[in-house]
């Protein structure tokens, strides 16, 4: 029998990523985030390649840092972080030592041949991974 960490990651990723433009205001980053029920968006630019993740604890750690009127002028650009990313290919195990590695919740799936295109195709976290694991044993 397989484990779960033997399957691909295209067969448990999120499809449908939620992207903001990264020079969106930070109060459009919080709605759609809000809207959209995810812990995480991708900022991209407007060739619609990744340029980080903006996820809601780096919304949080923003926000008690800085003076409230900061929040009028603050963009998506500010806030986001570098974005780890991963194959469709690779197995869950390759994500999740990723995972642990950079000590991360979620991997950007890149299509494998726009990997040098950074378009998105899906997401990773680490509560799919979780997920596979019990259905693998209950």
């Amino acid at each position: 029998m397989n484990s779960a960490f033997d399957k691909r990651v295209k067969d448990v990723m999120s499809r449908g990523v939620v992207t903001v433009r990264f020079d969106a205001p930070l109060r459009e980053v919080i709605r759609k985030m809000a809207e959209a029920d995810v812990s995480a968006v991708i900022a991209v630019d407007g060739e619609s390649e990744i340029m980080g993740t903006i996820s809601s604890i780096d919304v949080i750690k923003y926000l008690k840092s800085r003076p409230p009127e900061d929040l009028k002028k603050a963009v998506a650009e500010d806030v986001m972080t570098p974005t780890i990313h991963i194959e469709p290919n690779k197995t869950l195990k390759d994500a999740a030592e990723i995972m642990i590695g950079k000590r991360i919740h979620r991997l950007v799936v890149l299509h494998p041949h726009q990997v040098a295109g950074n378009r998105p195709v899906g997401v990773l976290s680490i509560t799919d991974i979780i997920r596979e694991v019990k259905n693998s044993i209950m």
